[in-house]
């Protein structure tokens, strides 16, 4: 692939609420991360949004943190399927995924396995250093 251009995309604020999760995750491995964030203070690296139904593409583990410590926003980047610049395929093989199976179990709450899918981006995301009080 090359090198990776920076991308254009914002950064925005989201009501952790309004997120909608379609996999499961690994608990001891969010519980970790969570405890990472706490320590830091500051939250890093934003989730990655469906655009017309808030279903998390990419993020379900840093969505836990965000719960758990509390927060009641949480930066995200907020993405359309049909972004030429993702690719959306299953972990365990490069097979395109089918994205209505995604957001059917964002909607209905039947989530998929933790690691089912994943969403890569052919741009680097931009970065971001929050203070985690100002996510409360």
């Amino acid at each position: 692939m090359g090198d990776v251009a920076i991308s254009n995309y914002n950064i925005v604020t989201l009501p952790v609420a309004q997120l909608r999760p379609s996999e499961e995750i690994e608990l001891e491995r969010a519980q970790m991360l969570a405890q990472v964030i706490a320590e830091e203070g500051r939250w890093t690296q934003p989730i990655l949004v469906e655009c017309s139904q808030s279903v998390i593409m990419d993020g379900h583990h840093r969505h836990f943190c965000a719960t758990t410590l509390n927060l009641s926003f949480v930066p995200c980047v907020v993405l359309s399927y049909d972004d030429p610049n993702l690719d959306v395929t299953y972990w365990r093989d490069s097979t395109p995924v089918d994205v209505e199976q995604i957001i059917k179990a964002g909607l209905s709450g039947d989530l998929m396995k933790s690691k089912t899918t994943r969403h890569r981006l052919h741009v680097q995301l931009p970065s971001c250093s929050v203070d985690l009080n100002e996510l409360k």
